[in-house]
């Protein structure tokens, strides 16, 4: 059959040539039948090259054109992959075991059938069912109702032809039969479809996920549909179900006879080149187009026994974990790979977990490590032809506990002190109190001074660390903060380190432009409600605390205020009154606090909405 518009040829190329697993001194050959006035009419062309047969001449053939035939671009595309190829010709002979006969289906490995026009003899529909049932591989190409071309006795249409084979010594071993579709001038004669089967067997993986391209879309115009009946050949099956709606039946089919393989399409239209050289022949290119192609190359290779060229291999990754995790002994850890290939073919899946241990499975799964030390592993997925690919995470796993070991200078302690288990991620606060007449010099954590601090909580602890605090005799203690040093440069809360500790800022950074007031390099910018916390005690307690403060650029006034803690930030107490700021010269603020002790402060910004405020100089007046 024909399609009623004509479509633009498309240069889709082959990864050839190909090995397809053929004797290099024999390969396997293809006879496309010309026994059944394959080429009647003026819009039928189903040959390969009417200008020399059984041979196609040139014997080597450049180009698709060499060959003059309608469908000489599918025998072209075999013959690169290494098949020979050859036509039955007209006078030819379907015979099998007939050692009379050259042609003898015996010889060969595929015998295509391309829209008959003439039934075949009960002796040659034998020969073709021998064939099958001893290892060959049948592939039949229909056509719609009425698409009869040749005038001659006994012309039909290859739907009936075909009904007419695989009726054979009084039944059906085939399992399916064609039914009239849609013809030329019908509104649904032209249509595509998707409905590829979505089953793993061999038959749809080699296919519809087939070395020449996994099928996605296929277009038919003008065709018949086919019927499936598993009682008379549990193997058959569908392989490209109809979309037109309110119809039913099959596009394509394939099943098991003996030991060969048949595929059936209903539809002629999707193997035409569009090339030839016969005069009067309306030809239309549709080969190219969509997924017809590599259908035609993946069936033929199928009813061969090859697996056509080299299977790609998968692309995998792993999902879970995202990144290198690192784990306390007895934790678990949970695994998903995922995996995909360019043929669609089936994958199947395996991770092994570097202790010995394995899972067949993508994922999700859980793996607990109850030892510690270095795992790695591995995600693989394996296509159905075998081909792999891997991933890998390395899994770390620490012990369940660490050694905090804590140490004090003379002049004050520390608490707890010496060695102390802590378990993996959890926290243990050290405590330092100076002793009568003494003040906090230093605290190192880790080999790090991190200044005065009253306390210090190690949180997620993940590894062994160590903690010392240093004294010095005190007659009074001043803190000064001049936010010079340190870098923060959003207004996200988080927290810098400072020379007189950690100070976290809420809505706030350390600004250094020219419209940020400051006393030197950069002082803290805090908008809308923002905050200036502390993140330490200064064991000195305070008198007085002093703030310098002034608008930021150009915009309005602010007003904010001081807040006081005296068990570490777990509640705090005002300062003093409100201030409200409005030049754009920095003021010093003073407020009176007389509180003993551990101590820390936080400003907080009240009022004035967007308008931001610089502060700078924070200093402590302590006992």
């Amino acid at each position: 059959m024909r399609m009623i518009r004509t479509f633009r040829a498309l240069a889709l190329s082959l990864p050839l040539p190909l090995v397809l697993g053929l004797s290099a001194q024999t390969p396997k050959k293809i006879l496309f039948d010309h026994t059944r006035h394959e080429e009647a009419g003026t819009s039928a062309e189903w040959v390969i090259c009417t200008a020399s047969e059984p041979n196609p001449i040139p014997a080597a053939p450049q180009v698709e054109t060499d060959w003059n035939g309608g469908i000489s671009g599918w025998a072209f595309d075999l013959y690169k992959a290494g098949y020979a190829i050859q036509s039955l010709p007209p006078t030819g002979r379907v015979t099998y075991g007939d050692p009379t006969n050259a042609q003898d289906l015996s010889q060969y490995a595929v015998y295509i059938v391309p829209e008959p026009y003439v039934r075949f003899t009960a002796a040659e529909k034998q020969a073709i069912l021998t064939f099958v049932q001893n290892g060959g591989g049948l592939f039949l190409v229909g056509n719609h109702p009425g698409a009869i071309r040749y005038s001659g006795t006994g012309g039909t249409d290859a739907y009936t032809v075909f009904n007419d084979l695989v009726a054979v010594n009084g039944g059906n071993p085939f399992g399916f039969t064609f039914v009239p579709g849609h013809g030329p001038g019908d509104a649904l004669a032209n249509t595509t479809s998707t409905a590829f089967a979505a089953g793993a067997s061999p038959a749809e993986q080699a296919i519809i996920h087939g070395a020449y391209g996994s099928l996605g879309l296929m277009d038919f115009h003008s065709y018949s549909y086919l019927n499936l009946n598993t009682a008379q050949n549990p193997s058959v099956q569908e392989i490209l179900h109809t979309q037109v709606s309110g119809d039913t039946g099959s596009f394509i089919v394939t099943c098991t006879v003996g030991s060969g393989r048949v595929v059936a399409i209903s539809d002629s239209a999707p193997s035409d080149d569009g090339t030839t050289t016969t005069s009067g022949k309306a030809l239309h290119n549709s080969y190219t187009i969509n997924s017809n192609k590599a259908f035609f190359l993946n069936a033929t290779a199928y009813l061969a026994g090859d697996a056509g060229p080299t299977a790609p291999t998968p692309v995998v990754s792993i999902l879970s974990p995202a990144s290198n995790p690192t784990i306390t002994a007895g934790a678990s850890v949970s695994f998903q790979g995922s995996a995909s290939i360019s043929d669609g073919s089936a994958l199947t899946y395996s991770w092994a977990f570097g202790d010995g241990t394995s899972a067949a499975v993508a994922g999700p799964v859980s793996h607990a490590y109850p030892t510690a030390g270095a795992y790695t592993a591995t995600f693989t997925a394996t296509s159905n032809q075998g081909k792999t690919a891997a991933a890998t995470r390395t899994v770390t796993v620490v012990p369940a506990a660490f050694t905090l070991t804590a140490s004090a200078g003379a002049g004050g302690t520390i608490s707890p002190s010496g060695a102390v288990s802590v378990a993996n991620g959890g926290s243990q606060t050290f405590t330092i109190t100076p002793s009568a007449g003494y003040v906090i010099s230093s605290v190192t954590v880790d080999g790090v001074n991190k200044g005065a601090l009253a306390s210090y909580t190690f949180t997620n602890v993940t590894a062994n660390h160590t903690i010392a605090a240093a004294f010095a005799a005190s007659t009074g203690s001043t803190l000064t903060e001049s936010f010079n040093t340190g870098s923060k440069g959003a207004y996200a809360t988080g927290s810098v380190t400072l020379p007189t500790g950690s100070w976290t800022l809420n809505d706030a950074l350390l600004g250094n432009t020219t419209s940020d007031r400051k006393a030197g390099a950069q002082s803290v910018r805090v908008r809308n409600t923002g905050k200036v916390t502390m993140g330490f005690d200064f064991a000195m307690g305070a008198k007085t605390v002093s703030l310098k403060h002034a608008v930021y650029g150009t915009d309005g006034s602010s007003t904010w205020g001081l807040w006081y803690s005296t068990n570490s930030g777990a509640t705090w107490v005002q300062a003093g009154t409100t201030v409200t700021t409005s030049s754009t010269t920095l003021a010093t603020a003073t407020f009176t606090v007389n509180v003993a002790g551990a101590i820390r402060f936080e400003v907080r910004k009240t009022g004035g909405g967007a308008n931001r405020l610089n502060l700078d100089d924070f200093t402590i007046a302590g006992y």
